[in-house]
């Protein structure tokens, strides 16, 4: 089971992983944490692995979550790091393997977190994964690879292991109370869409097993390719679960995190969206509910718009963390009930709505169409979005949008970003009644089949995505980020951007992306005298945006998406939403770059060569490419070159043997004239055959007017 690439361009080349040369100076590569889970509001020891060539984890010396109710600091080996060779000192020792002693507040939220962990000589690190959890963790004990060597455990409990080889069937055995209801379910491949290099993923499948084998009860996929088994046991005694990767595949980094409860446990909560402030009454489905079919939930008056975990509360216990859609829009139920199962008009049974709103059901019956009705006035410009795969729904939605005759004027089913949820964007063409129907696209059905669908009016935004999430900077040396602006609903106002968060000693450029330009880069500078240091940052983009006809304006700030890079099988670049981004002050780079003149001018239809000198760290012996965008196999994933300006060549690269190269750039004839426009040129250092680390000098464009245009 491959991860979902969002935002990623895949190339495919069929070329071995880690084949280019390498670089002295990498990242460290987390591809594992054993155990995965920690329990909450207590202190626990976990081992964070590495996999690959240059995945080095040698010093590691500070350790950083996403969260503030996790902190961890870094164990040393036992008998110390292993000596650097006083002959060959910019030869570090690998070091595949660390232990981090995780301290976790008693309020932590449950599920998983991000981390990553600085190291001096190769900065910080890709993205790491831990869950954090309810219960005491009970880790596997080998061999339980077949049912003689079963691990005896007591229920409820969890339980964290390895799919480490093909032949790893890993066998539990427990005991049970005749009547008693038992809910397994396994965090595994959840686990691993943020891991660069991980380039195969487990599909675990849970078996439920009598003591001598026999197969009773069975899951594979239920939270994408992780698996939920819930079973009455009829009568008493001992059981066996197994678990293994349904194509019988292993991986030392195949790690899980088990759940075995007899709690209350909720896999449908209707409506599935809520206001901040309010206390709602939500109808739940699940296993170890009881005789409650419906519990209430005072909403924090502070929680933004978007998904909230959050568990529920029942009479024998607290529930699993549900997800839930935060929105400012009133909400309404409507029951499933209400729809007609199926007809051959689009409209029929439409239940009427006023927009803006949210309206929350789920799917019934087979094949069910759950259509709204609502009115729009010409020119009026509208959003419609689901939130289901996105909340833990089984629900693939499919949106449609009607005319008052029925015929289809919109469609969707996956909309970019948002997995299996559906978006529509839409513009009235006239007065009148419109339909909007929603349907399951596979047919599923059932109240573990549920969504909540918003209708907004499209007013000016923007949003902002970051490329890429780490950078590794020397003191005296410089970086690059680049600032993707995805501009909506005609919004085309300049964008403030800034970095928060900088450790002492590292600054970032300012940057002002003005009309008419989608992306810009920010170089992070670390002063001569910078200390070690590592921190996690928030980029942010702030803008004046109108409000109304009346032309008032409000001031909008937004966080930029940090993206990490993935290794996509064949070498491909692919990029996928994170919640960290992060720097770190580093030993010696392998290079810096300096520009002979910073400050460039081009005239309209011209030329402008930028002569480019790199110093190399006496060790660093490689070819080095120069480019000003992100270049990946030509495939141009950022490009903050203004409009009309462009590279000649897509391939300047600096012999090992040689310091000195040439960037030449072209405006086009009409191009658009821009001031002091900041871009940096990168020199690029291949750690694998998809990262690269690139060092980076500013410079200043200037495109001048054509004759007779002003500035």
């Amino acid at each position: 089971m491959k991860r979902i690439v969002l935002y990623g361009l895949i190339v495919l080349l069929f070329l071995p992983p880690f084949t280019q040369a390498r670089a002295q100076t990498s990242f460290p590569m987390i591809f594992s944490t054993f155990p995965l889970a920690v329990e909450r509001g207590k202190t626990s020891d976990v081992t964070v692995n590495s996999d690959a060539e240059g995945g080095n984890l040698y010093g590691a010396y500070k350790v950083m979550f996403d969260d503030p109710h996790l902190s961890a600091q870094i164990v040393p080996p036992e008998k110390g790091w292993p000596p650097i060779d006083p002959k060959n000192p910019e030869k570090i020792p690998q070091v595949k393997s660390v232990t981090m002693r995780v301290t976790v507040a008693a309020d932590a939220p449950l599920g998983l977190h991000e981390f990553r962990i600085a190291t001096p000589h190769f900065g910080i690190s890709t993205v790491g994964q831990l869950y954090v959890a309810r219960h005491p963790i009970v880790v596997q004990q080998v061999p339980n690879y077949d049912i003689e060597h079963a691990q005896r455990i007591e229920i409820p409990c969890d339980v964290d292991g390895v799919i480490n080889s093909p032949t790893a069937f890993q066998f539990y055995r427990f005991h049970v109370n005749a009547g008693q209801q038992v809910v397994f379910t396994i965090l595994c491949a959840r686990a691993e869409n943020k891991i660069h290099g991980l380039q195969d993923h487990a599909d675990p499948i849970l078996t439920l097993c009598t003591p001598d084998g026999v197969e009773i009860a069975e899951n594979d996929d239920y939270y994408g390719p992780d698996s939920l088994l819930a079973y009455r046991f009829e009568k008493s005694g001992d059981y066996l679960l197994k678990v293994r990767d349904v194509n019988y595949g292993g991986n030392p980094h195949w790690v899980f995190h088990l759940i075995i409860t007899t709690a209350p446990y909720v896999i449908a909560v209707t409506p599935c969206a809520v206001t901040a402030g309010q206390t709602v009454t939500l109808h739940v489905e699940g296993y170890n509910l009881g005789d409650t079919k419906t519990v209430t939930l005072s909403v924090p008056s502070n929680l933004p718009d978007g998904i909230w975990n959050t568990p529920l509360s029942f009479p024998n216990g607290e529930s699993n963390p549900v997800k839930l859609l935060v929105t400012h829009l009133p909400v309404t139920a409507v029951d499933a009930s209400a729809f007609q199962n199926n007809s051959d008009s689009p409209l029929a049974g439409a239940k009427p709505i006023t927009v803006p709103c949210c309206v929350c059901s789920w799917i019934a019956s087979a094949n069910q169409l759950q259509p709204f009705t609502f009115h729009a006035t010409k020119g009026e410009n509208w959003s419609f979005e689901t939130a289901a795969e996105r909340l833990d729904s089984r629900m693939d939605t499919l949106l449609r949008l009607f005319d008052a005759k029925g015929n289809k004027i919109a469609e969707n089913d996956d909309a970019p970003g948002l997995g299996t949820d559906s978006h529509i964007d839409w513009t009235a063409p006239a007065d009148g009644d419109y339909t909007i129907q929603v349907s399951d696209r596979t047919g599923q059905y059932g109240a573990n089949c549920y969504y909540a669908l918003t209708i907004v009016p499209n007013k000016p935004d923007f949003s902002l995505r970051l490329d890429p999430d780490r950078a590794m900077i020397a003191p005296g040396n410089r970086t690059a980020w680049f600032v993707l602006l995805d501009r909506k609903n005609g919004f085309n106002g300049p964008v403030t951007i800034s970095v928060q968060g900088l450790p002492p000693g590292v600054s970032a450029s300012p940057l002002t992306i003005p009309p008419g330009i989608g992306q810009g880069v920010i170089l992070l500078s670390a002063d001569s005298n910078a200390k070690q240091d590592a921190a996690l940052l928030n980029v942010v983009g702030t803008a004046q945006i109108p409000t109304g006809p009346s032309g008032q304006m409000e001031t909008v700030t937004r966080q930029a998406q940090d993206q990490t890079e993935i290794y996509i099988p064949g070498g491909g670049r692919g990029l996928y939403p994170v919640d960290t981004a992060g720097v770190a002050i580093t030993d010696p780079n392998d290079l810096t770059v300096t520009v002979a003149n910073p400050n460039i001018t081009l005239q309209p239809g011209g030329t402008a060569k930028i002569e480019v000198t790199i110093q190399r760290r006496p060790d660093y012996k490689q070819p080095v490419t120069l480019d000003l965008r992100v270049n990946h196999l030509g495939a141009i994933y950022t490009d903050p070159l203004p409009p009309g300006v462009h590279i000649e060549s897509d391939a300047v690269t600096i012999p090992a043997d040689q310091n000195k190269g040439v960037i030449t750039i072209k405006a086009d004839a009409n191009a658009p004239p821009i001031s002091n426009w900041p871009l940096a040129v990168m020199a690029n250092v291949s750690i694998n055959f998809v990262m690269k680390v690139w060092y980076a000098a500013p410079i200043f464009l200037t495109v001048e007017p054509k004759n007779g245009m002003k500035k």
